[in-house]
C-alpha cells in the first residue's frame, strides 16, 4: 500500500519537474528541480523494488545518482554566484 503511494508520488514529482523545466518555470541548475528529481526517483525506486521490477529499480537508482550529481553542480554554481556578487559589491 505505502509502496504504491511512493510510486505515484515519485512519478508525479518527476513529471512535474520535467513539465516545469520545459515551460521555463525551473532551471536545470535550480535546487528545486534537482530535489524533485532526487526524491521522485528514490520514491519510484522503492516502488519498483517492492514489485521486483529490477530494470526499473536500477534505472531509478541511476537517475537518483544523476540527481545528486546535478545537485552538487547546482550548489557549486550557487556558491560561485554568491562569491562573484560579493566581489563585485566589495569596496576597495
Amino acid at each position: 500500500m505505502f509502496t504504491q503511494i511512493f510510486g505515484w508520488l515519485g512519478a508525479g514529482l518527476l513529471l512535474l519537474a520535467y513539465f516545469l523545466l520545459i515551460h521555463h518555470n525551473l532551471s536545470s541548475r535550480s535546487r528545486t528541480y534537482q530535489w524533485m528529481n532526487i526524491i521522485g526517483s528514490l520514491f519510484l525506486a522503492v516502488n519498483t523494488l517492492s514489485l521486483k521490477a529490477y530494470p526499473s529499480f536500477i534505472t531509478n537508482i541511476l537517475w537518483f545518482i544523476v540527481g545528486l550529481y546535478g545537485m552538487f553542480h547546482a550548489l557549486r554554481h550557487f556558491r560561485n554566484e554568491k562569491k562573484t556578487v560579493y566581489k563585485i559589491g566589495k569596496k576597495k
